[in-house]
């Protein structure tokens, strides 16, 4: 039997080399994320296209959006404020003349909802004539 006492020569210790590669990785994983995070708030100015006014046959069919949201086809309210409202007036209104030119005018603060709406049920009744209406922008 042995009495003698164990005697421990190893001291814990706690090795800090994987901690320091652990923590190393983080802040290069923060830093790169950080870079990519900026590019999406850069300042893009879009390019400018001159238009030549077009001469149109008919009168193309309106359909205006205010500043609320709500759609006016043919100077007239649409009622209900869905889509299939819409879709109703525009077909009553342009009946089986889906060849000719629709029209928006939409006021600048309009939602954008409400617009990209109109240009939806355009396409799902078969108009392939639209337009969107704008101002020309001042000269710099």
């Amino acid at each position: 039997m042995n009495l003698r006492p164990i005697r421990i020569d190893d001291e814990p210790e706690i090795n800090l080399i994987s901690l320091i590669d652990v923590l190393l990785v983080l802040v290069l994983f923060l830093v790169l994320t950080t870079t990519f995070a900026r590019e999406a708030q850069l300042d893009v100015e879009l390019p400018q296209a001159a238009m030549q006014p077009r001469t149109i046959e008919q009168t193309p069919l309106e359909v205006v959006v205010d500043a609320k949201g709500r759609w006016y086809v043919a100077q007239r309210e649409v009622l209900g404020g869905d889509s299939a409202a819409l879709s109703r007036a525009l077909e009553q209104i342009a009946g089986a003349a889906r060849g000719q030119t629709l029209t928006i005018r939409a006021d600048g603060r309009a939602p954008h909802q409400a617009v990209v709406t109109v240009l939806e049920v355009a396409g799902r009744l078969g108009f392939s004539n639209v337009a969107i209406l704008t101002v020309e922008a001042a000269k710099r």
